[in-house]
């Protein structure tokens, strides 16, 4: 792999960065760098060994898709998710390349933080063989000792700086008079190049300078230093099956009867509001008992015991543990239902659905995996939950509150405009206007026409150009002007 590629690259992905993104918000821009900086990786990988894992890049498809929902949707929650996810699936997706036998496990959070961080321990190496590439390129002669002295001024320049600027502010925080001293330095150097009318061209030139460094060591990291050590990391965890019995036995007596108590209660309690009193007491901490226990499922069949009477016990107790796990499963969803029945439709209580969805999943693979069939079980995790996830993100989830919370009102006349104004975005405004349409002068109609007013106040000052265009918003702009 040539340093002059990543030279190149970095260059202009740190200008592509800042062109699209300094300053605006996040819409058609996120689909318009992802996509080639994902492709650009995969380049230079493969330029620098052609025996990459292939099957990596379907991850390809996740991170294109979630890149383009900046583009379609407007949705608080999935747009700062998808921040995090988007550059995950990126450094899974690099580490997948490199072995064709890359395995999910718990070290691999170690692998994907080491990526992000690391590279910035190459800059000056990096940089250093950037130069040495330019004069073997241009066939530069200089001095020997002078283009040496020039190499070790850059590179201690390089690493002094981000180590100063990170002191000063740790230093800063700790001491008000200290950090006032540097707050009043900063305030007068950016006064003095507002003043000169040139802040926002200096502000660009220096982000595309940090940008830029971070990258030359992040590709310089990836195709040159990056180990492929995924061979080394242990498959199996060493537990004490005497433990792993009795933990396995205790919990599935404790589920036995909290099943028992679970059915007696849905029978007994017959009023809206003794339902959503009963639901209120614990749907996300049953949600996390069913994640529990298929942890525990998986740490019993990871025992490096081989007998087969002790195997089969494991199995047995696994699988009804699988059985009361998908009842603590139904208890919770029925729990949420009463609970939204009395209080409403939020983003919370839907995602709440939604994980019991994918757990209850989950426990299809789990099961095959207890019972000895060839299956991959992390990647299936992986695949099912990424899947799921990506169906989350297109579902329109702000659409399908606000209706839901619309006919609600239809019928009772209830309806939160406070959780409204402040978590849905433009994707629901449609259903929003419904209300006004219903033509009732009660305060909640007044309230959605003061909503929409600020929606289309805001929209309109809004100056879209192809970075943040979003199909949510112009769409919602047109139905409230109609």
């Amino acid at each position: 792999m040539k340093m002059i590629d990543i030279l190149l690259g970095a260059i202009i992905f740190s200008i592509w960065y800042v062109v699209l993104f300094f300053e605006k918000t996040i819409g058609l821009s996120m689909l318009l760098f992802a996509v080639p900086f994902t492709y650009f990786i995969i380049y230079v990988l493969e330029k620098r060994n052609e025996k990459m894992n292939k099957k990596a890049k379907i991850l390809l498809i996740p991170i294109t898709s979630l890149s383009s929902t900046f583009f379609i949707y407007n949705n608080k929650f999935f747009y700062e998710m998808n921040l995090l996810i988007i550059p995950l699936l990126l450094i899974i997706m690099i580490l997948a390349l490199y072995n064709e036998k890359f395995n999910l496990n718990i070290y691999l959070l170690g692998r994907i933080i080491g990526v992000f961080i690391v590279p910035i321990s190459f800059i000056g190496e990096s940089f250093t063989k950037v130069t040495e590439s330019l004069e073997d390129k241009l066939k530069i002669q200089n001095d020997y000792r002078k283009s040496k002295k020039i190499k070790r001024i850059v590179k201690a320049i390089l690493i002094t700086t981000p180590i100063v600027l990170v002191i000063i502010a740790l230093l800063s925080s700790a001491d008000e008079n200290f950090g006032n001293i540097f707050i009043h330095i900063l305030t007068n150097i950016l006064n003095f190049i507002t003043q000169i009318q040139i802040s926002q061209f200096i502000i660009r030139i220096i982000l595309i300078g940090i940008i830029f460094v971070y990258l030359i060591g992040f590709f310089y990291y990836i195709t040159h230093k990056m180990e492929n050590d995924t061979e080394n990391i242990p498959s199996k965890i060493k537990t004490d099956i005497f433990t792993i019995k009795m933990i396995l036995i205790a919990l599935n007596v404790v589920y036995l009867l909290f099943s028992i108590i679970q059915i007696k209660s849905l029978f007994e309690i017959r009023a809206l509001s003794e339902y959503s009193a009963y639901a209120r007491q614990g749907f996300f901490q049953l949600m996390v008992v069913s994640v529990i226990n298929l942890i525990t499922i998986l740490i019993a069949k990871k025992s490096e015991e081989n007998e087969q009477q002790t195997n089969r016990y494991i199995n047995v107790m696994s699988i009804i543990m699988i059985l009361f796990t998908f009842i603590i499963i139904i208890s919770s969803a029925v729990r949420m239902y009463y609970y939204e029945k009395a209080f409403g439709y939020t983003l919370l209580r839907l995602l709440v659905y939604c994980s019991l969805f994918a757990e209850t999943v989950l426990l299809i693979p789990t099961a095959m995996y207890i019972l000895d069939k060839k299956i991959n079980l992390p990647k299936t995790y992986f695949i099912i939950i990424i899947s799921i996830y990506i169906c989350m993100n297109f579902a329109n989830f702000d659409f399908i509150i606000m209706k839901r919370n619309v006919d609600r009102y239809i019928k009772t006349g209830k309806i939160d405009m406070d959780y409204i104004e402040y978590d849905i975005g433009t994707d629901g405004i449609s259903q929003l206007l419904r209300v006004i349409e219903l033509n009732k002068n009660d305060e909640c109609t007044v309230q959605a026409k003061e909503f929409l007013n600020q929606v289309y106040t805001e929209l309109q000052s809004e100056k879209m150009d192809f970075r943040d265009l979003n199909i949510s918003k112009i769409v919602a702009k047109k139905m409230i002007e109609k």
